[in-house]
């Protein structure tokens, strides 16, 4: 069975300040506020990500939001319920209420309905927008009966109440659940905690998630290619039976190791387009930073190994990256796999376990992680890391990257034990390792059909 959700929890209505505040929102914050370029439309996700941005650049530490005639707290619903201490003379600012709120002098319904505008007074919704494009394109694609085939599964779209009454489903196929509750969890994911956690603004909002399934490849694979823009699918599972590594591994994928795949498009015109192999490196590093970013996990030893591995120091293993492109026009159709454990200690070593092995070492008290938790965290770094790299290319990401990989100056051999001695550089323009030979200088490696085989310090042919 898998369930569907889009990002209702990240649906802002900013439109409360203008609602609940507009007589305060005055001169001193308009020469600051986010703008956009004649003729160049931004979308609505667009205009609420720039927005919420450029409130955060305003706020303090405590959120508090500053104006000349009052100030303002962000908090979420959660935060509001709990009663956040406001000082005296503020309000509350409101991030995430709910689209269908109503007021007795005012319905955010009605508002909605009949706002015409390509930019003004459009910071609202909507999550609901990007639900309602994937249910629609996802209807467009099933047959009569529902049903969604896929070149490796196919899908029954089905409400929770038909799936209560027991659907006749095909064999060999899953249902998926279109209306399920966005506070659902099951044991190995809280919808709640990866809502928390995502700060996206496009990356993973539509979320497809199973309990068992053969690959979260096999989810999105077929099913991504014609999808509206303003959709990115993420499928996450808490076990798969057919899991994939690169060339024709196996990726073993018990419970407690966190499981997805994420739609990613990339124009071939663009920085990233032109060296696409930087995407899975761009991938681990963010699976890196998902851990190493959070306030006093910065020194749990989490490594990046070329070309797509997540590593405990230069010991073990416990992550890795497999990226699939198609290209469409004049853009790429990536689909990114990954698996890295969390709170499974075997095949090898886990996030967790390090994190507890760095207590008893350090006498503190860090918090177990989970794979909600971190694949929403990997996806937010992981598209804060794609932006930089869109802007900056390679030189706005490289630092940050060889900050966490393994491989700085190491002495290796080149394709075999009596291959040439070589010392590794970094990574050239494209994403290839550079290394250094007395022979040959400075050569490329390529990361398609190359392996680092850290026990022997070997780039080798990756065996297939």
């Amino acid at each position: 069975m898998v369930h569907f959700y889009t990002a209702i929890f990240e649906s802002v209505l900013i439109s409360s300040i203008t609602i609940c505040c507009k007589r305060q929102w005055d001169a001193t914050t308009a020469p600051h506020r986010p703008h956009w370029q004649a003729g160049k439309n931004p979308s609505s996700q667009e205009a609420k990500a720039s927005f919420l941005k450029w409130l955060q650049t305003r706020a303090d530490q405590n959120g508090l939001l500053t104006l000349s005639k009052t100030s303002l707290r962000i908090v979420s619903c959660s935060e509001l319920q709990d009663g956040p201490l406001l000082p005296q003379g503020s309000q509350a600012l409101v991030t995430n209420s709910s689209e269908s709120q109503s007021w007795a002098q005012f319905s955010m319904e009605t508002y909605s309905k009949n706002l015409k505008t390509s930019l003004l007074g459009r910071t609202l919704l909507y999550a609901e927008e990007a639900k309602a494009s994937f249910l629609k394109w996802l209807q467009t694609r099933a047959d009569q009966n529902g049903l969604l085939t896929l070149s490796k599964t196919s899908l029954r779209i089905v409400s929770c109440s038909e799936l209560q009454d027991g659907p006749l489903l095909p064999q060999g196929s899953q249902a998926l659940v279109t209306n399920s509750s966005e506070s659902q969890s099951w044991a190995q994911f809280s919808m709640e905690t990866y809502s928390k956690n995502l700060k996206t603004s496009l990356l993973g909002r539509t979320l497809l998630y199973a309990e068992v399934v053969t690959s979260t490849m096999d989810l999105l694979e077929g099913l991504t290619l014609h999808l509206p823009k303003d959709v990115s699918l993420i499928a996450v599972a808490a076990q798969q039976n057919q899991g994939r590594g690169r060339g024709r591994n196996a990726w073993l994928s018990p419970q407690g190791c966190a499981m997805f795949t994420l739609g990613v498009q990339v124009e071939l015109s663009s920085r990233l387009g032109q060296r696409i192999p930087f995407l899975q490196h761009l991938v681990a590093l963010a699976v890196v930073e998902a851990v190493r970013t959070l306030p006093g996990y910065q020194d749990i030893d989490l490594r990046v190994k070329w070309p797509n591995d997540i590593y405990y120091s230069n010991l073990m293993k416990l992550g890795g990256v497999l990226v699939t492109s198609t290209v469409i026009g004049s853009t790429f159709h990536l689909l990114i796999g990954c698996g890295f454990n969390v709170t499974n200690s075997n095949p090898t070593v886990c996030i967790n376990d390090l994190i507890q092995q760095y207590n008893i070492q350090h006498n503190c008290s860090l918090q177990p992680l989970s794979c909600a938790q971190l694949i929403a965290r990997t996806v937010s770094c992981l598209e804060a890391l794609i932006s930089s790299f869109q802007q900056g290319g390679p030189d706005a990401v490289l630092p940050i990257y060889y900050k966490r990989w393994l491989h700085s100056g190491t002495q290796v051999r080149l394709w075999s034990e009596d291959g040439l001695e070589a010392e590794v550089v970094g990574l050239d323009c494209n994403g290839f390792l550079q290394v250094h030979s007395k022979e040959q200088g400075v050569v490329s490696v390529e990361p398609d059909g190359n392996s680092f085989d850290m026990l022997r310090n070997l780039v080798v042919i990756k065996q297939r």
